[in-house]
């Protein structure tokens, strides 16, 4: 009951800061959006908004680029910290400045003039005091397109942090129950209309479709017919989701060795060996160990490239834990493989209806069969998997980013 007192009262407080921000005048002239470009992987979420917002006279975008791991360095070693995420960017063509202006010396957002920021991690610790939602939705409006789906109806407490989206201005998001879940945490201000959570499906989507003849080198090294891509989680925590990186490690060393026409793509986590050895699920030589086993075999590959969806397009099955990505690999209607093994989490009524459409398997005997049956071409689901992704997906994807520019241009008058 405290709790919930608690929550009415900061909601209060967030609608009216919320309310004042709202009546402030904004200057003439195209409407100016900032991205903050820091986790670059999550970047397709946004990409194709980014892109669309260039040609449209309405709009005026650019990218404010964070080092990624700010959390970690910048206060104890402010010599050490570099942005390489600015160097990416300004590299690869975009309208992009640097955040980092010094040691430890940050740009201010307001000399940006920005009507909005968005975000993809709702997450104020991996950001400097400056750039917390708290501080810039003083002066801009906090607009949030989040880095993974929830795919899980717990992931929406892990996910939605509220100390990031009280101050948030409109949270865009990829299903239903997602913008219902943020509608219930902030009540008061929805209620009043100066908060919006709105479902208008994955502005990844028509980026993850226009990508799918897109030259990539990712599988060059390792050859193979039948490209098989792993993507197991970062943590053992099963109130996390858990991972099954320990239960089948062994399992895509022996089938890459079994099978040299197939090739084995193992996308880990970023964090993953480094948390478990954190968390003492592996030393660091057994990591190291690990590592130095896949590189021994001709046909297998651990992947650290910053982009993946090229690479998930030149394969052949996704075998993957509960993750925000198993959403876009679906969309590519190509057979996927969801380890269930460790499953003691709620899915969503999305994600539920999609794994009617994906196999799947709780031991090394039903993955081995799987991978097999589909290295032969057997693929009974390919009908139901097509049928499953018009009805989820299709109509979203077609507008999704019309709506949300459409939202943004009308919220600002």
């Amino acid at each position: 009951m405290k709790e919930k007192l608690q929550f009415a009262i900061s909601d209060f407080k967030a609608a009216i800061k919320l309310i004042l921000q709202n009546t402030k005048k904004r200057k003439p002239g195209p409407i100016r959006v900032g991205f903050i470009g820091q986790y670059i992987p999550a970047w397709n979420k946004v990409e194709g908004l980014y892109r669309e917002m260039l040609k449209d006279d309405r709009f005026e975008p650019v990218v404010v680029c964070l080092p990624l791991r700010i959390s970690d360095f910048c206060l104890e070693n402010p010599d050490s910290l570099e942005n390489d995420t600015y160097d990416y960017y300004k590299s690869n063509g975009y309208n992009a400045v640097n955040a980092l202006i010094g040691k430890n010396n940050w740009l201010d957002l307001k000399t940006l003039d920005l009507d909005y920021v968005f975000y993809l991690r709702p997450y104020n610790y991996y950001m400097p005091m400056q750039y917390s939602s708290g501080v810039v939705s003083k002066y801009a409006k906090v607009c949030l397109v989040l880095y993974a789906s929830i795919v899980l109806k717990e992931d929406a407490d892990i996910c939605l942090r509220r100390d990031f989206l009280r101050n948030t201005y409109c949270y865009f998001a990829d299903n239903d129950y997602a913008a219902k879940a943020n509608r219930n945490n902030f009540k008061f201000s929805h209620f009043l209309g100066v908060r919006k959570s709105v479902y208008c499906g994955n502005p990844a989507s028509g980026y993850i479709l226009g990508e799918s003849n897109t030259p990539t080198d990712a599988w060059d090294n390792i050859g193979g017919d039948f490209k098989v891509m792993w993507t197991p989680r970062w943590t053992t925590d099963l109130k996390l989701g858990g991972t099954n990186f320990f239960q089948y490690k062994d399992l895509f060393l022996e089938f890459a060795k079994e099978n040299p026409n197939a090739s084995v793509m193992i996308r880990p986590h970023p964090l993953a060996f480094e948390n478990f050895v954190k968390s003492g699920d592996m030393t660091k030589q057994e990591a190291e160990f690990y590592k130095e086993s896949c590189r021994n075999l001709p046909n297998v590959e651990i992947d650290t490239r910053k982009d993946y969806i090229t690479t998930m397009w030149k394969s052949d099955v996704l075998v993957g834990d509960v993750s925000g990505i198993l959403p876009e690999y679906f969309l590519m209607n190509k057979p996927l493989v969801f380890c269930a093994s460790n499953m003691i989490l709620t899915p969503t009524e999305f994600t539920s209806r999609m794994f009617e459409g994906c196999y799947i398997v709780n031991n090394k005997k039903e993955l081995q069969e799987c991978l097999i049956s589909l290295m032969n071409g057997v693929d009974p689901l390919k009908e139901k998997r097509t049928q499953i992704i018009n009805e989820l997906f299709i109509d979203k994807s077609n507008t999704c980013i019309g709506d949300i520019l459409n939202i943004l241009e009308n919220r600002i008058k």
